[in-house]
């Protein structure tokens, strides 16, 4: 895989673990089933990533490979909610219809980490 490829998967994962991040400390978003989902669907993705370009992670610009344990920090700080709710099915989260915070920023990394 050629590094520009990485450094931008690698941007795209410390993005998403950012607003991850944000979103649990978000009243509904942190108690929803998607939260839970996500975070551990991202974070399954990131360590699988990490482990398939450990070699190429020695070869990057120093602020580039910093990213890694950046990322392995903020997905070991999102808690997983302890009795999830799927907020819509429940009336709670009324965001507009196919709008969903964790399932949106799924879709951005899924996009970036096939090259769209």
């Amino acid at each position: 895989m050629n590094r520009d490829r990485i450094i931008n998967q690698l941007r795209g994962f410390h993005y998403a673990a950012g607003i991850l991040c944000s979103q649990q400390n978000d009243p509904l978003c942190c108690q929803c089933t998607a939260f839970g989902r996500i975070a551990e669907a991202i974070t399954d993705s990131f360590m699988r990533f990490a482990s398939a370009h450990a070699a190429e992670r020695k070869k990057l610009p120093e602020e580039f490979a910093l990213l890694f344990q950046d990322i392995r920090d903020r997905t070991d700080s999102i808690q997983q909610p302890d009795d999830p709710i799927k907020q819509k099915t429940a009336g709670n989260c009324t965001l507009p219809k196919g709008v969903c915070f964790a399932k949106d920023i799924n879709v951005f990394l899924e996009r970036m980490n096939s090259g769209i």
